[in-house]
C-alpha cells in the first residue's frame, strides 16, 4: 500500500506496520503479527465499515459473521480492543463508529440531486457527532480530551465511495458525478478538522479503491468496446474517476498538514494496494484454487 505522510519518524514506523497489516490479503486476523511496545492506547474508526471477506476452509462467507475489517487488523496488531459504538461495552480503548454503506455527504445533498439512499445511512458528519458525545462522557474537559487522544489512532475512511456508488448506480452521468467530488472531499476535510480540533493528532485517511476493477462496476457497466478497459481488464473511465477523487483528497490532506504541522496525517493508497494485488495475486496468501477463475471471481475475494 502506498502512503503519503508527514516526516515524523514515530508515525512513519507506525504507517509501515499498518501497510503490512492491510497488505496481507488474509481473512484470518490471528495471522497478523502483533507489535511490541505499542505507543497507542486507543483507536477510533469512521467511514464505511466495508469488510474483508473471510476465507476459513478456503471459502468466502456470505454472512457478516467472521468478516474482518481493516480496522480489526490494526486493533489486533496494537493489542487494542475495539467495539461498535452502540453496544454499550467498555470503550476506554476506542470505538468503531463506521457504518456499512455510510456516505460522506448528508442526506440533504442526495435529496437535492434526486438520489435515493438506504434508510439506515449514517453520514460522516453524524459519526463525528457520535464521537463528540463519546468524548463528553470520556473527558472532564477539552484539555483532558486532548491529553487522552494524544496516543489514539484515527482511521477516517474509506469514505466517499458510497456517495459515488449511489449516484452512478441510479443513472447519474460521469460528468454529473465528477461535479460531486469537490463537495465530497471538502466534507471529509471538514470532518478531519473537527477531529483535530477535538484533539486528534494521528490520522490515517484512505483513498478510493480502483472503482473500475470492482465486480459491481464491471457487472453494472459492461462494454463491448475493448478500449473502455485498461490492461488490468478494469473499466478505465471509472478508475480515472477514482484517481480524480484521490488527487483531490491528497491535496486536501496537504493543506491540512500545512495548517496543522504538529498533526500526523497519513494518506493510505488503497488504490495502489488493490492494483498491486490484481497484478500479482499469487503473493496475497490466498488459496490457489480461488485464483484460477474469472476476473470477477479474483476480485470478489479481495474486495474491501
Amino acid at each position: 500500500m502506498g502512503f503519503r505522510r508527514n516526516n515524523t519518524s514515530s508515525f512513519m514506523m507506525f504507517s509501515l506496520v499498518f501497510l503490512s497489516l492491510v497488505s496481507l490479503g488474509s481473512g484470518n486476523v490471528d495471522q497478523v503479527a502483533q507489535v511490541k511496545g505499542c505507543p497507542f492506547r486507543s483507536i477510533y474508526s469512521f467511514g464505511d465499515s466495508s469488510s474483508l471477506l473471510d476465507f476459513k476452509d478456503g471459502r468466502s462467507s456470505s454472512s457478516d459473521q467472521g468478516l474482518q475489517q481493516v480496522v480489526d487488523y490494526l486493533a489486533y496488531a496494537f493489542h487494542l480492543p475495539l467495539d461498535p459504538y452502540e453496544e454499550g461495552t467498555k470503550l476506554d480503548y476506542g470505538v468503531n463508529f463506521a457504518v456499512r454503506g455510510a456516505t460522506a455527504l448528508d442526506s440533504t445533498f442526495f435529496t437535492k440531486n434526486n438520489i435515493t439512499l438506504s434508510p439506515a445511512n449514517n453520514s460522516l458528519h453524524t459519526q463525528i457527532d457520535w464521537f463528540q458525545t463519546h468524548l463528553d462522557a470520556l473527558c472532564s474537559s477539552p484539555p483532558d480530551c486532548r491529553q487522552k487522544l494524544k496516543k489514539s489512532i484515527f482511521l477516517v475512511g474509506q469514505i466517499g465511495a458510497n456517495d459515488y456508488n449511489y449516484a452512478f448506480f441510479q443513472g447519474k452521468t460521469m460528468n454529473e458525478v465528477v461535479g460531486y467530488v469537490p463537495e465530497v472531499v471538502q466534507t471529509i476535510k471538514d470532518a478531519l478538522k473537527r477531529l483535530i480540533h477535538m484533539g486528534a493528532v494521528n490520522l490515517i485517511v484512505p483513498g478510493s479503491l480502483p472503482m473500475g476493477c470492482l465486480p459491481s462496476y464491471l457487472t453494472m457497466f459492461p462494454s463491448d468496446d475493448r478500449r473502455n478497459y485498461d490492461k488490468n481488464k478494469c473499466r478505465e473511465g471509472y478508475n480515472n474517476f477514482a484517481r480524480l477523487h484521490n488527487n483531490h483528497l491528497e491535496q486536501a490532506l496537504t493543506e491540512l498538514r500545512f495548517e496543522h504541522p504538529r498533526v500526523h496525517i497519513v494518506y493510505a493508497s488503497y488504490y495502489d494496494a488493490f492494483i498491486a494485488l490484481l497484478r500479482k495475486p499469487c503473493c496475497s496468501r490466498l488459496p490457489k484454487e480461488l485464483l484460477e477463475e474469472s476476473l470477477l471471481r479474483e476480485w470478489r475475494i479481495i474486495q474491501f
